[in-house]
């Protein structure tokens, strides 16, 4: 009978969930968060691979030595930048308030992540032999190893207190969730220190990525089932989360509101399941547009919404005719009527006029509608 290792039997199931999570993942949130959690999993999941190979070549290393090299430098290198994500996707769900504090506390993460990159980089190169080091084709740890491990921990257990100290700072229906991350990265990584035959550091993050998939990502009450983007909801919360901003602290911000012209053609034409998909392609292309910075929605039907710091009507527009350049390309892929494009009207918020939402998203709106209306005079005069 074959005795497998028990670190290939959870190496195999855990790159199997984060695979699973990540095509599910793709399928349910085009936003933000969705984006930083994909960069979770993906970076996981490459740390798992080079986990794997870098056993295998240390388990025959007369013939797969090179593979132990590249593996254990892409863990060493890596480690810190996985730490990094999950930093970077707890903050996608906090307020903008006691943003200095964060920024701070993010700017030491980061730190870490550069330095160690740097450091292993050179130690690798020039065979310094400070982490870890091949002697007679055998593994050993080099003189600040342990040094390094300790700091590796310290970051995550800074992790779960960056969580904790900003808690008040989550989005009300987030503050507990979000917190599974963190704690079953620690509970991972103490288990690692007395389970060296398996890393199990991993295998806690793929469980608190799990958790938060089934509690969190795919069951978000403020993203659109259909294009992955905010819902109505969504947007009246980040919009007013925005406002406030504006009016307490004077940091404006700018809104564009997108409307399909002639989408019923598409429906018409094509059905509505060809509709769905093109709801889909705008949603991926306004998201692939505009930078992470921004909040993207569907504001309902064939409408969307985009919401972004950037105050610069000259770069606002060149934004925008990236995105009709685009569809345009996708348009003549797909066969659509030729007058399929977007009307957009967009404002950039002044605090000092103390404009609320409704009357901010109806100005915009009717921004829009205004330039929807040219839009078929000309189609008309063609």
């Amino acid at each position: 009978m074959i005795e497998v290792p028990g670190w290939v039997i959870l190496n195999f199931f855990t790159s199997f969930l984060l695979i699973l999570l990540l095509i599910f993942q793709n399928k349910t949130s085009r936003l933000q968060s969705g984006r930083k959690y994909s960069a979770i999993l993906v970076c996981t999941l490459v740390l798992l691979f080079s986990e794997s190979i870098g056993r295998i070549g240390e388990l025959h290393p007369d013939k797969y030595l090179f593979l132990a090299q590249i593996g254990y430098y892409m863990i060493f290198l890596l480690d810190p930048v996985d730490i990094l994500f999950a930093v970077s996707y707890v903050d996608c769900w906090m307020a903008n308030k006691n943003s200095k504090p964060r920024d701070y506390f993010r700017a030491a993460f980061q730190a870490f992540a550069l330095i160690n990159i740097i450091l292993v980089t050179v130690s690798n190169i020039l065979n310094l032999r400070w982490f870890y080091y091949f002697e007679n084709n055998v593994y050993y740890r080099g003189e600040f190893f342990m040094v390094r491990a300790i700091m590796v921990m310290i970051f995550i257990v800074l992790l779960l207190i960056y969580a904790v100290v900003f808690r008040k700072d989550f989005m009300s229906e987030y503050k507990n969730m979000i917190l599974f991350l963190p704690i079953f990265a620690l509970i991972g990584a103490v288990l690692q220190v007395f389970l060296s035959s398996i890393d199990t550091t991993y295998g806690g993050i793929s469980l608190g990525c799990l958790i938060l998939f089934f509690f969190f990502q795919s069951n978000d009450v403020n993203v659109d089932y259909l294009s992955g983007v905010l819902n109505r909801r969504g947007l009246d919360i980040k919009m007013e989360e925005k406002i406030k901003n504006a009016q307490n602290f004077g940091k404006d911000f700018a809104a564009i509101m997108m409307d399909i012209d002639n989408f019923k053609t598409i429906n018409d034409t094509f059905g509505h399941e060809e509709g769905d998909k093109a709801i889909k392609a705008v949603a991926d292309i306004i998201a692939f547009t505009f930078d992470d910075a921004v909040a993207i929605g569907r504001f309902g039907g064939d409408e969307f919404c985009v919401i972004t710091d950037n105050v610069s009507r000259i770069e606002i527009e060149l934004m925008i005719e990236r995105v009709r350049e685009r569809i345009a390309k996708v348009r003549q892929k797909n066969g659509w009527d030729e007058n399929v494009d977007v009307s957009c009207g967009y404002e950039i918020y002044n605090h000092n006029r103390k404009t609320t939402l409704s009357e901010f998203t109806e100005h915009i709106d009717s921004l829009m509608y205004n330039q929807k209306q040219e839009h078929h005079m000309v189609q008309k005069d063609g």
